[in-house]
């Protein structure tokens, strides 16, 4: 009784082990039967995906940052280099940051340099009290770029001194040079390269060749620049 109840124990054993042969062999065969599909062959049919926006020109308001140390009630003074001091005047407003709301004017610009800073003073009447002594940070205009064509400077690839985008032209590719007027935390400024209405590439561009065929996965309207002031 023993010796059969092994037996079928053995039996049965075999007969998974064959069970599990089988299934193997028919999960291989369907894997080989199946299509194989790649990155390289969807790109090769569809274009390589990117994110693309035309881009705007437009006016573009430039602030300058000041630092003032506030002295009696609503006031404070600061320093300035004479390049800017000639950008300012009084009753100029000044806000407490770019495009922000008026906190308070310049009341008054120095005429002669400051023997110990080597810059000129400058007077802020706030529009409420500040501590004495206390630092403040207040942006001030200086300037509105007239037309100009602003991109994000994260989408800038460069190499040495040279600066390039990429853009979609035709279903294509292209990674042209251009030329920077002015950058900062906020965008660039270019100044030859691109023109209004360019499509340029904001996402994909670290998988592109030049003439690649791309597939534009995402196309915002327009960017219009001007819309945020910038401190360049």
């Amino acid at each position: 009784m023993k010796k059969n109840h092994k037996r079928a124990i053995y039996a049965g054993i075999v007969l998974a082990c064959f069970l599990a042969v089988f299934i193997r062999i028919r999960l291989v065969n369907a894997d080989r039967g199946r299509v194989i599909v790649s990155f390289v062959c969807e790109w090769e049919r569809s274009g390589k995906p990117v994110t693309v926006e035309k881009i705007a020109a437009g006016d573009v308001p430039v602030y300058t940052k000041l630092t003032v140390r506030g002295t009696e009630q609503k006031r404070g003074t600061g320093f300035v280099t004479g390049d800017i001091k000639d950008k300012l005047r009084e009753g100029q407003e000044v806000c407490r940051s770019d495009a922000g709301e008026p906190c308070g004017t310049i009341t008054s610009l120095g005429r002669e340099l400051d023997v110990d800073t080597g810059m000129f003073p400058v007077e802020v009447e706030f529009k409420e009290a500040v501590p004495a002594g206390a630092l403040s940070v207040v942006f001030v205009r200086t300037q509105i770029l007239s037309r100009v064509l602003v991109v994000p400077n994260d989408i800038l690839d460069f190499s040495g001194d040279d600066y390039y985008l990429w853009k979609v032209e035709n279903g294509q590719a292209k990674r042209v040079q251009v030329k920077i007027d002015s950058r900062n935390g906020y965008g660039t400024v270019i100044s030859e390269g691109i023109h209004a209405g360019d499509q340029i590439v904001f996402n994909g561009r670290s998988m592109l060749t030049e003439n690649d065929k791309v597939r534009i996965v995402s196309s915002a309207a327009p960017r219009q620049t001007g819309t945020k002031g910038r401190s360049l």
